[in-house]
C-alpha cells in the first residue's frame, strides 16, 4: 500500500460514508489490536479446546495464507485484470518466474541455499508487512485531517522494520550454514537497539509533525505501526512474540480486501466470489507448505518451493496493485474508498 490520495465518490450516499467509515475504522482496529491480545494468553493462559483458542485458530487460519490468497482475486477483477495485461512484466511474468523459479531452485539446490532463500524471504515478508502499516496510516490520514503523511512519519515507520527483521530469526530459530545460536541472538540485541533508534524518530516525529498532536486517531495507528513487532522483544516464545504481528497483519488485508472486492448491491454473490478464491488458494498453499511431509524427493521440494514463489508473488502484486501514486492505483482505489477520500 501506498499513501498518494483521492476522486470521484464511488456508489456511497454521502449520508452513508460516515458510517461506512467508523465501520471500517472499528473493523481495521479490531484487526490491528485483536492478535497482539490473544497470541500471549493463548500461549500463556488459555488452553486447547475452550472458546478462546478456537478464536486464536480461527483469526490464525485467516491471518496466513487464506489472506495471502485473496490477492487472487485481482485476477478476476476485470478492471484490474485489463491493468495486468497492459504491464505483464509485473503481474504476469515476474509471478510466474517466482513461482516457477522458486520451485526449480528448491529442487536441485542444496539445503544450505534453500536456507539462506528462506532468510532472505523472512526479511522481505517482514518488510511487506511494516509497508502495509504505512499504507494503513495513510488512509487514516486521508480519512480525518487529509493531511498526507509527514517525511518523519514515513521514516519512522520503515525504520521501525528493521527492529522486527532481526529480531525474528532467533524466534523463529532461522538459522542457516554459518550462522549460530550466538549469531542469531546478536542479531536480535542489534535489533533491540534499533528500537532505540525508532524512539528518537518517533520523538523527532511528533515535534516536526502538528498533525498527530491535534488527531488522536491518526496517532494511535502510527504509535501501533512503529511498535508493531515489539512483542518480539518482551516474549520468548514464539506464538507470543510473532504470532500477533503476523496476525494482525493479515487481518488488516482482510479488512481492505473486503472493501475492494465485495459490491453492496451484489452483497451475497461479490462475497461468495472472494470466499471461493480464497478458500481455494488457501488449501492450495497449505498443502504447497506441507509438501516435503506429504511428498518426498524432488517433487515434494519442488511444490514447497512453489509455495515460497507464490508468497513471493503476493509481495510483488500487492506493491504494485496498492502503488496509489500511479494513476490507475489511485483512481481505482479512491472509488472503492470513496468513504475514506471523499468524505
Amino acid at each position: 500500500m501506498s499513501d498518494a490520495l483521492l476522486h470521484n465518490p464511488h456508489d456511497i450516499p454521502v449520508n452513508s460514508r460516515a458510517a461506512a467509515w467508523q465501520g471500517f475504522v472499528i473493523l481495521v482496529s479490531i484487526a490491528t489490536v485483536l492478535p497482539f491480545i490473544v497470541a500471549p494468553l493463548t500461549e500463556q493462559v488459555i488452553p486447547e479446546g475452550t472458546p478462546g483458542f478456537l478464536v486464536f485458530a480461527t483469526i490464525s487460519l485467516l491471518g496466513a495464507n487464506f489472506h495471502v490468497a485473496t490477492t487472487g482475486w485481482f485476477y478476476f477483477d476485470p478492471e484490474m485484470r485489463a491493468h495486468f495485461v497492459a504491464r505483464p512484466l509485473r503481474y504476469v511474468v515476474v509471478p510466474l518466474l517466482l513461482v516457477g523459479g522458486m520451485g526449480l531452485a528448491f529442487a536441485v539446490i542444496d539445503h544450505v541455499l534453500r536456507s539462506y532463500i528462506i532468510v532472505a524471504h523472512t526479511g522481505w515478508l517482514l518488510w511487506h508487512y511494516q509497508k502495509q502499516n504505512v499504507g494503513l496510516s495513510s488512509f487514516v490520514a486521508a480519512g480525518t485531517d487529509r493531511i498526507p503523511l509527514s517525511i518523519w512519519e514515513r521514516r519512522t515507520l520503515i525504520l521501525a522494520a528493521l527492529p522486527g527483521i532481526l529480531g525474528v530469526y532467533s524466534i523463529l530459530k532461522i538459522m542457516p550454514a554459518g550462522w549460530t545460536n550466538e549469531t542469531v541472538q546478536q542479531l536480535h540485541w542489534l535489533g533491540l537497539a534499533t528500537y532505540g533508534l525508532v524512539a528518537v524518530a518517533f520523538c523527532i516525529t511528533m515535534v516536526r509533525t502538528a498533525a498527530l498532536r491535534t488527531n488522536l486517531l491518526r496517532l494511535a495507528f502510527f504509535l501501533s505501526g512503529t511498535l508493531f513487532f515489539l512483542p518480539s522483544y518482551l516474549f520468548s516464545n514464539p506464538i507470543a512474540a510473532n504470532s500477533g504481528y503476523a496476525i494482525a497483519h493479515g487481518l488488516q488485508y482482510l479488512v481492505f480486501m473486503g472493501v475492494v472486492s465485495i459490491d453492496r448491491k451484489r452483497l451475497g454473490p461479490t462475497l461468495f466470489k472472494l470466499l471461493v478464491i480464497a478458500v481455494v488458494g488457501c488449501i492450495a498453499l497449505d498443502q504447497a507448505m506441507a509438501a516435503p511431509a506429504w511428498l518426498s524427493g524432488r517433487f515434494g521440494m519442488v511444490i514447497y518451493g512453489m509455495f515460497f514463489g507464490a508468497v513471493m508473488s503476493h509481495f510483488v502484486l500487492d506493491a504494485g496493485i496498492w502503488r496509489l501514486r500511479e494513476p490507475f492505483q489511485r483512481n481505482y482505489m479512491r472509488r472503492k474508498f470513496a468513504f475514506v477520500f471523499e468524505r
